[in-house]
């Protein structure tokens, strides 16, 4: 069975009540994964063996005030409530009670309720695990510990190092060409289905067209293969102490079209996205509602001659008018992004195991309003 994330439901009536407590239903996630469940669902957490798992049920729909909001907790049984709709999810009782509310393990719960968007596939998914064979047959005798804060997240003190970084960066490294135009042309397939989608037309500010571009000699590979390797695992050129990468929804170790992931740089915005197309030598992600930009991102290899370019090139407008500040009048947002994806260009040289050549290219071109 391949371990893989679910996302889960978006129920628009508690979406209010939810980031009310930073609970970002984009963010939020089931994953199976080495013989454990992990639910992570805003600041709060659980992960538990799978072996610990004693019965799965489908639920639902429940009463809209007793899920909306922060994680719930039942004064019937301690059980605890993961939801982001009223309408249906999944009961996952348990052998030896878990922590999730707090992390110490002083409150346990017995049950979880999660309100996943695939709730037969993750019933199926769940099941299977359970019953694959090399799995261990019985639970640890003590109680795992739920993970704390929920996803990873960057720490203040590496957005404040990449800053400094930046900062320290001289023209044999970075090349930036910087220019004012009427309009941007965005590419045909800027458009994602999901619902849940933060289209570039619902961004705020100036539009933005931004390249990032190094080329590689030497290289042991071709560009299809360095690409592979990135889909295998993003982290491989994301640095994870200034933007962690989480998968949110489809398998893991692969990348392909309609799964979800979480880049979470320190502060109070959150950006995740969608994968809307990806093939050989690159993919595309489209922003979700929450993301501090809106619009679309691609990342590609190209063979030119006995060299390799790697591009990454984005259509976007700021989420909000508050990331607006942030990025296109304060500047801190903009600095952390370029050097965050700077960064990338620099490890995808050694993810094609091969030598840089020159500077990274960076081209910016902003609308004049």
């Amino acid at each position: 069975m391949s371990d893989r994330a679910f996302r889960f439901e978006v129920g628009e009536n508690l979406r209010p009540w939810s980031r009310l407590f930073f609970v970002h239903p984009e963010t939020c996630s089931a994953r199976i994964e080495d013989d454990r469940l992990t639910v992570l669902f805003g600041r709060w957490s659980l992960t538990t063996p799978l072996t610990n798992i004693a019965d799965v049920a489908i639920t639902g729909p429940y009463t809209w005030w007793k899920v909306a909001g922060p994680a719930h907790l039942s004064l019937k049984d301690r059980g605890v409530t993961f939801a982001t709709t009223d309408e249906r999810g999944v009961c996952i009782s348990f052998v030896e009670p878990v922590a999730a509310l707090e992390p110490s393990g002083v409150l346990t719960h017995p049950n979880v309720t999660v309100t996943v968007a695939d709730v037969d596939g993750f019933v199926k998914a769940l099941n299977t695990a359970r019953a694959t064979p090399t799995r261990r047959k019985r639970p640890p005798p003590t109680t795992s510990k739920a993970p704390a804060d929920g996803a990873r997240r960057a720490g203040l003190v590496s957005s404040a190092a990449s800053l400094v970084s930046w900062l320290r960066r001289s023209d044999r490294e970075v090349q930036h060409q910087r220019r004012l135009v009427d309009r941007i042309d965005l590419p045909a397939w800027r458009t994602s289905e999901s619902d849940d989608a933060q289209p570039f037309d619902d961004g705020a500010g100036p539009a933005f067209h931004r390249q990032y571009c190094v080329r590689i000699g030497d290289t042991e590979v071709s560009a299809a293969e360095a690409i592979g390797r990135l889909r295998e695992d993003l982290e491989r050129a994301v640095d994870g102490r200034l933007a962690p990468v989480t998968k949110l929804d489809g398998q893991l170790g692969k990348l392909r079209t309609g799964d979800r992931y979480l880049l979470a740089l320190a502060g109070p915005w959150n950006a995740p996205v969608r994968v809307i197309a990806s093939d050989d030598t690159s993919f595309r992600f489209s922003t979700l509602r929450g993301h501090l930009e809106a619009g679309v991102i691609e990342f590609r290899a190209e063979q030119l001659d006995d060299e390799l370019s790697f591009t990454i090139e984005s259509w976007a407008r700021s989420g909000d008018q508050a990331m607006r500040l942030l990025y296109d009048v304060f500047g801190v947002a903009r600095v952390l992004q370029a050097e965050l994806w700077v960064q990338m260009c620099e490890q995808f040289v050694h993810v094609a195991g091969g030598r840089q050549m020159g500077p990274v290219q960076i081209t910016t071109e902003r609308t004049r309003s």
